[in-house]
C-alpha cells in the first residue's frame, strides 16, 4: 500500500507540474500518453439482509510511446491495482508499423481488435469498465491490421494466441459505429461485440454462445446520466448480474470524478459510488 500512495503522490506532482495528464512530449522521438491514477469507492446495501459491503479500489499507470522515425512506433503501457489487501499488475507492449497512411500492422501483447472495445485500463473509463465490456476477450499476443477505406471507414482483421492456441477476429469501423466477431480454439467459441458511440448515447452489446450482456449510458446533461448494465447468462437462463442507475460528474483543474447511486436487481441492493481521478 505504502508503495501505490507513493507512485500516486508523484503521478500527482509530475501532472502538477505538466498541466496535463495526456501527450506530454519529452523529447522529439518520446510521448507520455498518458498518466493515470484514480481512486473507485463502491458501498452497496442490501435490502434483503440489511448489512453493507463495500471496497475501495486504486489504480496508478502510464503509457509512452517511443517513434524513433515516422512510419515505426512502439508503445507500453502498465497499471498496479490495489484492492482490499490485495494487489496486481497490468502491462502490455507493442509495436506498429505504418508502412502507407491507410495501412497499419501492430505486432506484440496488445489489445485485439474487439479488446479495442473495452475501455483502455490507463483510463477512468479502464477502472470504471462495466461488466458488459468486461465479456469482451482481454488482450494478449498477436498480430493485427486495420485499413482506412475513408476517413470514417476502417475494416480491419487479426490473430492472437490464447492457451496456445489461434484467435481469430475482424472488425468494421463506419464513424461512431464498430462491429467486431471473434473465433477462440481454445474454448471452440464466438462471439461478436457492437458499439455505438454518439454524442448522448454510449451502448456496448455483446453477445457470446453463452452470454448476452449491454452497457447503456445515457447524458441527460452536462453533468447527469443514466446507467445500466446487464448481463445474462444463456445457459442457466439467468441474469448474471444487473444495475440500472444515475451517474453525477464533477470536474475541476487536476481532478474529474463521480457520484453514483444505482440499484443491483441480481443482488437487491443499493450501491453507491465515489470515484475521484486525475
Amino acid at each position: 500500500m505504502k508503495k501505490i500512495l507513493a507512485i500516486v503522490a508523484l503521478v500527482i506532482i509530475s501532472i502538477s507540474s505538466f498541466a496535463q495528464i495526456s501527450g506530454i512530449k519529452v523529447t522529439d522521438e518520446v510521448i507520455i500518453d498518458k498518466l493515470y491514477a484514480g481512486s473507485l469507492s463502491k458501498l452497496q446495501f442490501s435490502t434483503d439482509s440489511l448489512s453493507t459491503t463495500g471496497y475501495t479500489r486504486l489504480t496508478v499507470g502510464a503509457m509512452a510511446t517511443y517513434k524513433p522515425v515516422k512510419w515505426i512506433s512502439f508503445t507500453s503501457w502498465a497499471i498496479c491495482q490495489t484492492e482490499t489487501g490485495t494487489s496486481r499488475t497490468l502491462q502490455q507492449a507493442y509495436l506498429t508499423i505504418t508502412p502507407i497512411k491507410k495501412l497499419s500492422v501492430t505486432i506484440g501483447s496488445m489489445a485485439t481488435l474487439a479488446t479495442e472495445q473495452r475501455p483502455l485500463p490507463v483510463t477512468a473509463n479502464g477502472q470504471f469498465e462495466s461488466v458488459s465490456e468486461s465479456q469482451i476477450p482481454g488482450g494478449s499476443l498477436g498480430a493485427k491490421v486495420k485499413y482506412d477505406l475513408s476517413s470514417s471507414f476502417q475494416l480491419a482483421g487479426g490473430i492472437a494466441v490464447r492457451k496456445g492456441l489461434p484467435e481469430y477476429a475482424g472488425r468494421i469501423t463506419y464513424k461512431k459505429v464498430q462491429l467486431s466477431g471473434w473465433y477462440s480454439q481454445c474454448d471452440s467459441l464466438f462471439g461478436a461485440a457492437l458499439t455505438v458511440d454518439f454524442k448522448r448515447v454510449y451502448s456496448t452489446f455483446v453477445f457470446k454462445q453463452k452470454t448476452i450482456a449491454d452497457v447503456l449510458t445515457i447524458k441527460l446533461s452536462k453533468d447527469w446520466s443514466l446507467y445500466s448494465d446487464v448481463v445474462y447468462d444463456l445457459s442457466t437462463k439467468k441474469l448474471y448480474s444487473g444495475e440500472i442507475g444515475i451517474m453525477k460528474s464533477f470536474e475541476s483543474k487536476y481532478l474529474k470524478g463521480l457520484f453514483g447511486l444505482t440499484y443491483d436487481y441480481k443482488l437487491h441492493s443499493v450501491t453507491s459510488y465515489l470515484f475521484i481521478h486525475l
